[in-house]
């Protein structure tokens, strides 16, 4: 019996923690890593670094949580969660879709406001398609189960 679980946890869940790990370095690397490199930090006005650090840190988990339950109505749930949380996390950074700096600018104070409702508008509609994709994935999943046969077992 512990052999048998050997050989299970040796064919399922080590592939899929090793295909997890590279799946979260390789977003690490394109979320946070290559923008820290090509955005100068000097030049905003505004600290993006933790917001960016925010947005990796979530990126990352669900990535990894998603690749660890792939194919699995545990995983369509994190991608649910993943897109409600995204949707969240923009609305909470972009405070409703209006960005506003204060630029102090030698003796004068430059308020800028800027609206992004649009930019906030296409996040929420290509997340809610995501729920969506993950929702049809999740009864494609229960129907699949529900509809197997297995003629090898016999009913006594």
């Amino acid at each position: 019996m512990a052999e048998l679980n050997a050989k299970l946890i040796l064919k399922t869940v080590v592939p899929r923690v090793l295909k997890a790990a590279v799946w979260g370095s390789l977003t690490f690397l394109i979320v946070y890593y290559l923008p820290m490199m090509l955005y100068p930090q000097d030049l905003l006005p505004i600290d993006y670094t933790t917001t960016l650090f925010d947005f990796a840190m979530i990126s990352i988990f669900f990535v990894v949580a998603g690749q660890l339950f792939s194919g699995t109505i545990i995983g369509c749930g994190f991608g649910i969660a993943r897109a409600l949380v995204i949707i969240a996390y923009f609305f909470m950074i972009s405070d409703g879709g209006i960005f506003s700096v204060t630029l102090p600018i030698s003796e004068v104070t430059v308020n800028l406001a800027v609206d992004i409702s649009i930019f906030l508008l296409m996040v929420v509609s290509v997340n809610l398609l995501a729920i969506a994709k993950n929702l049809l994935e999740a009864i494609t999943i229960l129907t699949e189960k529900s509809t197997e046969i297995n003629f090898t077992q016999v009913r006594r």
